[in-house]
């Protein structure tokens, strides 16, 4: 590409070198004419620009009948008539450029200008030796050339480096912690390189130390919870009894709750996505609240069927129906209609959009009887898994609170 940009260059300066040379020789004639006849009227089409005007107007005829005083005007000019016949610069020089009225000749390092004229021709030969320069020019483009291919293949070597590091941040922001971005360099490149491989294995450290550390906690909690709920079992039936139960109930549910934040911030969650009818989420949702039909209102339209990963999606409608009873008025409204799954209960607007709703351990929400406000952020995280959104909206008329997923539709219905 360089080659060829350079190579244009050349020519284009070439031409222009042609153009200025031919309009010196026609603004020397001219003027050698005006010396010897006198001012005339120039004819209009006569326009010295960047191109050679042609060489109409001009009186040879009269200025070769005083040829020695043309000669001696020419010289003013560093021209001369030449002494060689056409013939011989025709077929001996190199032919630089032409038109339909004139031509432009090298000869032994001259340059010859021809004019023909209906009746008359004249040859004029330029005193000022063309410098041989072409050679030069030749072996600039070249060293040139290589300039820019070495200076190319070094900027590749440079960010060769660069590219690679890009891609191992592309999957280190996926979350893969497996990835080696050291680097033997010692340009500043390298030195990134570097620290930002060392920075990937302390993360990988502490990812790996907090993982330990989750999953003994989590053991040592659930072992004396799974005891403490055996043993209250084995208790007569009492006041005493059920409030055990309920206590250790609460503990293995904050447990889990637990379990399920750590691997959504951690972004260890893998989808088994597969077709279900929404009907039959729902219906689990309510096992899982240990909760029947009677709590609620359903209203099923279609069987519309979703592809979801179902244990998880079970959990997100479970946490939206449970809020919907927790804080609603009455029996909550589930409808399913049209591959969209509708949530409704009564009660006051929500004082904040529901984005706020959906941060971890939310105030509205947190106290000891409800929970920790986590509801709606698990919820929000299962949905981004789907690439589905959470709509709220408030029915003034109604006074409801609508929850809104809308699914993409499938061919099974």
């Amino acid at each position: 590409m360089t080659h060829i940009i350079i190579f244009m260059g050349y020519n284009i300066t070439q031409q222009n070198q042609i153009d200025i040379t031919v309009v010196k020789y026609m603004k020397s004639l001219h003027r050698t004419t005006e010396n010897i006849l006198g001012k005339r009227k120039k004819p209009e089409h006569i326009k010295f620009h960047n191109r050679p005007p042609p060489p109409r107007g001009l009186p040879i005829h009269e200025l070769m009948q005083q040829k020695e005083k043309f000669k001696t005007v020419l010289e003013m000019y560093d021209l001369e008539l030449s002494s060689l016949q056409y013939e011989v610069i025709k077929n001996k020089g190199n032919l630089i450029a032409k038109e339909f009225n004139w031509e432009l000749y090298k000869y032994n390092g001259f340059k010859y200008f021809y004019i023909k004229e209906p009746f008359v021709q004249i040859l004029l030969k330029d005193t000022i030796k063309i410098r041989e320069s072409t050679q030069y020019i030749i072996i600039l483009t070249i060293l040139l050339n290589i300039l820019f291919i070495t200076f190319y293949l070094f900027l590749l070597k440079k960010l060769l480096p660069l590219r690679k590091l890009k891609q191992n941040i592309s999957q280190f922001s996926k979350g893969d912690l497996n990835i080696d971005t050291s680097s033997l360099g010692t340009d500043e490149i390298s030195d990134v390189s570097n620290e930002f491989n060392n920075a990937i294995k302390e993360i990988k450290l502490l990812t790996n130390s907090r993982n330990l550390f989750l999953r003994n906690i989590m053991h040592e909690l659930k072992t004396p919870i799974t005891k403490g709920l055996l043993i209250s079992n084995m208790l007569e039936e009492s006041k005493f009894k059920n409030s055990l139960k309920k206590a250790f109930f609460r503990l293995e549910f904050l447990l889990n709750e637990f379990s399920r934040i750590e691997k959504f911030t951690s972004n260890n969650m893998t989808l088994q996505l597969s077709e279900f009818r929404m009907v039959d989420i729902v219906d689990h949702s309510l096992d899982i609240l240990l909760t029947n039909l009677d709590s609620i209102k359903l209203i099923v339209i279609d069987n519309s069927v979703v592809k979801v990963d179902f244990e998880l999606f079970t959990l997100a409608v479970k946490n939206i129906v449970d809020n919907a009873i927790k804080y609603g008025e009455g029996k909550p409204t589930i409808i399913i209609e049209d591959s969209t799954l509708t949530i409704k209960n009564k009660g006051i607007a929500l004082e904040k959009p529901v984005e706020e709703y959906n941060k971890p351990f939310n105030k509205k929400y947190e106290n000891s009887n409800n929970g920790l406000g986590l509801g709606l952020y698990i919820v929000n995280h299962i949905l981004k898994l789907h690439n589905l959104n959470l709509e709220h909206n408030y029915d003034e008329e109604k006074h409801e609170n609508v929850f809104r997923i809308m699914f993409k539709k499938t061919n099974n219905r």
